[in-house]
């Protein structure tokens, strides 16, 4: 199962909370744009979210997408108070939707019947999975035989931001241009920010698997499934000389967006 997205620490600043509810909410349109544009409709279906981190992405789908049901799995229970507190700030919801719900799962193993679902949404979950096949085959499982699986995947490890410590180090690439010791040391020294954020963000760090956009490929497939589309999500960025050697297309593709079917 994946690792959840993460929360921002409770004592982060308004303005902070405001713009990650705006984030994940607003990209469960992305979701919903991508899908129908496929050709694969949400309205009245059966979705569930792997790696559904706080649920802000979920009330979005529900909302813009109207499914019939929508679970959402992750290793860490989900606040359904906060994630209303927040939803009642931001968008003057003041009730989760009875087609929401969360569930609380284990690694590699989603705690569903098969062919129980038709579509399988995960978002920015996967470059967390130590290892990505076995969950890729459960999700496999639990798709119904005409269902699909969106998975969106930033930041890759090897691109710019792969790191995840954009906060620490906004020019990019920290994992080719610092030792561990000197991103731990730099992170530990912070006085501006929650110690307990920034220790999560660093054990995030060393967690983080290596997987490529042709390595996910191979492990879709290798699970049953097919790649049906494909959107990279890439950018300008300077490459730094402690790169050299590195294959362009691993430093330049920042993460992907693609929908998978049974093969």
């Amino acid at each position: 199962m994946a690792r959840s997205k993460g929360k921002l620490p409770s004592t982060g600043l308004d303005s902070e909370r405001s713009e990650w509810f705006r984030g994940h909410f607003d990209a469960a349109q992305e979701v919903v744009d991508l899908c129908q544009s496929s050709g694969v409709e949400l309205a009245g279906k059966r979705i569930a979210d792997i790696g559904c981190g706080d649920g802000i992405i979920d009330l979005g789908i529900v909302i813009k997408g109207k499914p019939a049901e929508l679970v959402g799995y992750d290793l860490n229970e989900v606040d359904a108070l906060q994630l209303l507190a927040e939803a009642k700030a931001e968008e003057g919801i003041t009730e989760l939707p009875p087609e929401l719900s969360f569930v609380q799962s284990q690694p590699e193993r989603i705690p569903a019947e098969d062919d129980s679902f038709d579509l399988v949404v995960t978002w920015s979950a996967f470059e967390h999975v130590a290892d990505p096949e076995p969950l890729l085959r459960d999700i496999s499982r639990v798709m119904k035989a005409d269902g699909a699986l969106f998975l969106q995947l930033w930041p890759f490890y090897n691109s710019e931001h792969g790191s995840h410590l954009w906060q620490w180090f906004p020019d990019g690439f920290a994992q080719f241009a610092h030792s561990d010791d000197e991103i731990a040391a730099r992170i530990e020294a912070d006085e501006t920010t929650d110690p307990g954020w920034g220790a999560m963000m660093l054990r995030e760090y060393r967690a983080l698997n290596r997987i490529t956009l042709d390595d996910l490929g191979a492990v879709v497939e290798r699970a049953g499934l097919r790649v049906a589309r494909l959107k990279l999500i890439t950018n300008d960025c300077f490459i730094p000389a402690s790169a050299k050697g590195m294959p362009l297309s691993a430093l330049a593709i920042g993460g992907v967006q693609l929908l998978a079917v049974q093969a």
